[in-house]
């Protein structure tokens, strides 16, 4: 999963920069599009790996974005949720009955709304693009550093940080209540691995 989400991702952009540098200024502003997930924001149950494949894709357009936004390339990072495709069925017949509530808590979209989506962000020169009203609110809660190219949406980042702050608490809260064992039942399972060793 890394070496497809992070490392392909890595290969692609450097093969490519070459001839999107060459005579960039001549031609206008260039755009690189990262897809990444909102399981790149937030850390969910059941998705271990492919989170940490999605956050490290965070890193590399970060970093990207500094190391050529001088030859006039935009790099947007998109944040998706769950959205409507073939892979995204398959994966529901094994996905873990908790990380379907966790996930689908931010909804599904169709592939086609995602791709406007993109679309209307790239040819905004965003770096973040959200795809709904729950990406929104986890892009406020993990700006960061993250390059940001409007002064509005500056400015209700650092306006509306605490309170998301504290909605994303509640629904931390809410998730750990959810993963919580049954305090005799962790007692028998602890046993049963001291058993197996």
């Amino acid at each position: 999963m890394f070496d497809v989400n992070v490392i392909g991702t890595f290969h692609l952009i450097k093969a490519a920069l070459p001839l999107m540098k060459k005579d960039r200024k001549s031609r206008g502003p260039a755009s690189i599009a990262i897809i990444s997930s909102q399981a790149g924001q937030v850390g969910i149950y059941g998705y271990t790996a492919y989170s940490a494949s999605k956050f490290a894709l965070r890193g590399l357009a970060e970093a990207l974005q500094h190391e050529v936004i001088a030859d006039d390339i935009h790099v947007s990072l998109i944040f998706p949720p769950d959205t409507d495709t073939p892979g995204l069925e398959e994966e529901n017949r094994r996905k873990p009955e908790l990380t379907s509530i966790i996930a689908g808590s931010s909804g599904m979209m169709k592939a086609d709304e995602v791709a406007k989506k993109t679309i209307d962000g790239i040819k905004k020169g965003s770096f973040i693009i959200p795809c709904n009203i729950e990406g929104e609110l986890l892009s406020i809660a993990t700006a960061g550093l993250s390059p940001q190219r409007s002064y509005l949406m500056a400015f209700l980042e650092v306006i509306a940080a605490s309170p998301v702050r504290l909605i994303g608490l509640f629904f931390q809260w809410n998730w750990d209540m959810k993963l919580e064992i049954d305090p005799l039942e962790r007692m028998e399972s602890s046993s049963r691995q001291k058993v197996q060793s």
